[in-house]
């Protein structure tokens, strides 16, 4: 089983048991979180795929990418949905981050660009995931609703971090020819935020976005809504399809500035 499946429909049958009041739904959902805090590693950081039988995982590869990121976006979200009176949740969560922290974070050259890479299971990844975007709104939720989990000195760190990695994912929009980001991106050496070659194409990713809201709503700095409103202006005027009466689409090359809209939307 992909990791990031394993933790993503805990806010959703939560709020359905709430809803119908019925636990059965919250009951089946939580019970997978509560294997695998009995097998948590000790940095807190799982690997991408589990053995649906035994909960143990059978990849030493993590990511906050595909494959793993919503595992670790909804620790978070589903201690707040429980009023932060769920401890197992926020624990797993500050060990993952602490993880993370120490192992993930990496800085791109000669830029400094923060960045979040992949680990292949002995070493770090030059790259990042649009994806993994999220990590910047993810950090600045947890520091500011941290008061007694990691400490203050934690809490500066993550939100700090925060701030760096939503810059790094501004300029994963800000330096195409487009305005819109790929799907990834690398950091080969001396270089920074390179699309990859692969992944040029964009459908219609919410992270970052989603990311500026929650730090614009938590720090009040009007930055964080400039950017955002650049992004939706690119969106808006790469991705829609016949004037918004038939959606949007992704695009094939965020470096075309007469680029080929995918025939889909996410």
């Amino acid at each position: 089983s992909i990791l990031a499946e394993l933790g993503t429909l805990q806010v959703e049958f939560r709020y359905l048991s709430y809803a119908s009041g019925d636990p059965k739904y919250a009951a089946a959902a939580e019970k997978v979180i509560e294997v695998l805090a009995q097998r948590a590693p000790a940095d807190g950081l799982y690997g991408i795929y589990i053995n649906p039988s035994t909960g143990q995982a059978t990849s030493r590869a993590v990511t906050f990418g595909a494959l793993g990121d919503s595992f670790y976006e909804y620790l978070l979200k589903v201690w707040l949905q429980g009023g932060r009176k769920e401890p197992m949740y926020r624990k797993m969560y500050d060990k993952a981050m602490e993880g993370m922290t120490n192992k993930m974070l990496a800085h791109s050259s000669p830029s400094s660009l923060l960045y979040v890479a992949d680990w292949n299971g002995a070493s770090q990844v030059a790259k990042m995931d649009h994806l993994a975007c999220f990590t910047a709104g993810m950090l600045g939720l947890g520091a500011y609703y941290s008061k007694g989990t990691g400490g203050e000195a934690v809490a500066q760190r993550d939100l700090q971090n925060a701030k760096a990695l939503a810059y790094t994912c501004w300029q994963m929009y800000e330096r195409t020819a487009t305005g819109i980001s790929p799907e990834y991106v690398e950091f080969p050496p001396g270089r920074d935020a390179v699309p990859a070659a692969r992944a040029a194409f964009y459908i219609l990713r919410p992270e970052a976005a989603e990311s500026l809201f929650i730090l614009h709503q938590l720090t009040g700095n009007p930055i964080y809504r400039e950017w955002g409103w650049k992004i939706f202006e690119a969106f808006r005027r790469w991705c829609q399809v016949d004037g918004g009466r038939g959606g949007y689409a992704g695009i094939e090359d965020i470096d075309d500035t007469e680029p080929v809209q995918i025939d889909r939307m996410e």
